[in-house]
């Protein structure tokens, strides 16, 4: 190559560079405003998390939802690790150790979040900063009063004589069934960590009556039938469910042994392309106004301290510190042996 070629190369390099900073804040700009991908739930729950939480944004034009359960968005975040698709994820607390380890997801920084400072005191940080609960519900027992005998008050009527062979549960596919399970095996003195009894009566619930269910529509639709009479469940799907003429008999029992709190946390997803968007929308998900949307149309309780919460939510969902709670990093551990277990004794 000459020198005069070098010369002319040189200059339109330096010209090329010159240019550079007209462009860079279009395209900055431009990156800024692609949409933001959140991930949570299909069916109702998502449908109520749209209107709560979505129809209540300001930029919501620029946030598109991704549907489907916990496992299958943990799973396809893992997929994705390098060239994540995803911005924001909402989980159940099962699976938070799991993935806070993962890598996938980042502590949230109250700096871009700062409506973080309002949270419940009293509701707990399953994995610390790394999920925020969003909201949080009661697992307890829902049953038709139309077909019992007497108001069902407790865990232990489960297996009781009035409702033999007209009780389901979640079966081990369904994340929330670790809930039953302690809950069985506390009957009888045991818990998560030494779940025999709670397996055997499972078992027994299984063999006695129409099955486990592995969705949610099926236990509704046994509901609706009458096939059974109660089953272990969600406090905010219930108060959906009585909207719908068909199940006007249900009622919710907060369990007198004591029912499980339920929280549904937002995550950061490691993804640096949303620029502070992402954190903008968590920041708006944990403000007074979509917390009290979400506390009327998804009948859970809020968790800003602020926020109100409706006289219906107030009989189903004690404050956080009046449920149990389970230990997940005791079953991110033993996730494996436990479902074996299950398998073995509820599904033998």
């Amino acid at each position: 190559m000459t020198l005069d070629h070098e010369r002319r190369r040189l200059l339109a390099t330096l010209g090329a560079a010159g240019a550079a900073p007209l462009l860079a804040t279009p395209l900055t700009a431009l990156a800024q405003n692609e949409p933001i991908h959140v991930g949570w739930y299909p069916g109702l729950l998502g449908a109520n998390y749209k209107a709560a939480f979505l129809d209540t944004y300001a930029d919501a034009k620029n946030v598109k939802i991704v549907e489907s359960f916990d496992n299958a968005r943990f799973t396809q975040m893992q997929a994705n690790r390098n060239k994540p698709t995803l911005h924001v994820a909402v989980f159940t607390d099962v699976l938070l150790p799991l993935i806070a380890r993962s890598g996938l997801i980042t502590e949230i920084d109250p700096a871009g979040v700062p409506n973080l400072k309002d949270i419940d005191p009293r509701v707990p940080l399953p994995v610390g900063r790394h999920a925020i609960p969003l909201t949080y519900g009661t697992w307890g027992i829902v049953y038709n009063a139309k077909r019992v005998k007497k108001p069902v008050t407790a865990w232990a009527d489960l297996v009781g004589d009035d409702l033999k062979g007209h009780v389901s549960a979640p079966n081990v596919t369904y994340n929330s069934s670790m809930y039953t399970l302690d809950a069985m095996a506390r009957l009888k003195g045991g818990s998560l960590r030494e779940p025999q009894a709670g397996l055997e009566a499972l078992r027994s619930v299984r063999r006695n009556g129409p099955g486990l269910w592995d969705q949610e529509s099926i236990a509704v639709g046994w509901l609706k039938t009458g096939e059974i009479w109660a089953t272990p469940y969600w406090s905010g799907n219930v108060l959906a469910m009585l909207r719908d003429p068909d199940l006007a008999d249900l009622k919710f029992a907060v369990p007198s042994e004591g029912g499980y709190a339920l929280p549904m946390s937002i995550t950061r997803v490691v993804n640096a392309s949303g620029g502070k968007a992402p954190e903008a929308f968590i920041n708006h998900a944990l403000g007074v106004d979509a917390q009290e949307a979400w506390a009327r149309i998804g009948g859970a309780r809020p968790v800003n301290a602020k926020a109100r919460v409706p006289a219906e939510v107030q009989a189903m969902v004690p404050t956080a510190d009046k449920l149990r709670q389970l230990d997940w990093n005791f079953f991110a551990e033993q996730r494996s042996s436990i479902v074996e277990r299950w398998n073995a004794v509820v599904n033998g």
